[in-house]
């Protein structure tokens, strides 16, 4: 079974540079505040290095084989934001709105979401390492076939999550919900709380197609 590796913060400059936030295809931008609205932008292979972003608007953007590293992400919305083969690396957000994020296939290390909102958000065949999603709204997101292995998803709303294939060995889910999940069978070796013994019971008797009935 995985176990929990501490995972790696982001690494910025204390003399960052604000700048109204612009990104072309194959920009390198380092060590900046970023702000502003990119609603709708589409670029690719452009590279954040040490960025801080804050309040920026990337409404329906389209980010291709881009690569983010050491960033911390603020009070922005990533709204049905497609990330499409881009690498994330030591990298933050923290009450970001992610609905509807189009991440599957994706490779995450080192990422944390805190305070975030991703409801129906799509992470299949993503890969996690060293993963923090906590106190998040991850309603209706699609996990199937993720690599999460050891991650820390707490206090968070996984209710109807697909968990379909998933890698969560070694995961901590406490204080997370849990109704409505599918894919039960990826609870196998995780950690829960007690209190979520009966919803994880109940969603993997859906799995295994257990039903009870009192009458004899």
């Amino acid at each position: 079974m995985a176990k929990p590796v501490e995972r790696a913060r982001p690494r910025l400059a204390s003399d960052l540079t604000t700048s109204e936030a612009t990104l072309e295809d194959e920009a390198e931008i380092a060590e900046a505040i970023l702000t502003g609205d990119l609603s709708g932008l589409v670029v690719e292979h452009a590279h954040l290095l040490g960025c801080r972003l804050v309040g920026v608007r990337l409404t329906g953007a389209e980010l291709r084989r881009c690569r983010l590293v050491d960033c911390v992400i603020v009070d922005s919305d990533l709204s049905g934001v497609v990330l499409d083969g881009c690498t994330l690396t030591r990298v933050e957000l923290r009450s970001c709105r992610l609905s509807g994020l189009q991440g599957a296939a994706v490779k995450y290390a080192d990422v944390a979401l805190v305070g975030c909102r991703a409801d129906g958000a799509n992470f299949r065949m993503s890969t996690w390492e060293r993963a923090e999603l906590e106190d998040c709204d991850l309603s209706d997101a699609d996990f199937g076939g993720a690599q999460l292995p050891a991650a820390r998803l707490v206090g968070c709303d996984l209710s109807g999550v697909d968990l379909s294939k998933c890698d969560l060995a070694g995961a901590s889910l406490q204080g997370s919900t849990l109704e409505r999940i599918t894919g039960a069978e990826a609870l196998r070796g995780v950690t829960l709380g007690s209190d979520q013994i009966v919803p994880a019971a109940l969603a993997l008797f859906g799995a295994l197609g257990i039903r009870v009935n009192d009458e004899v």
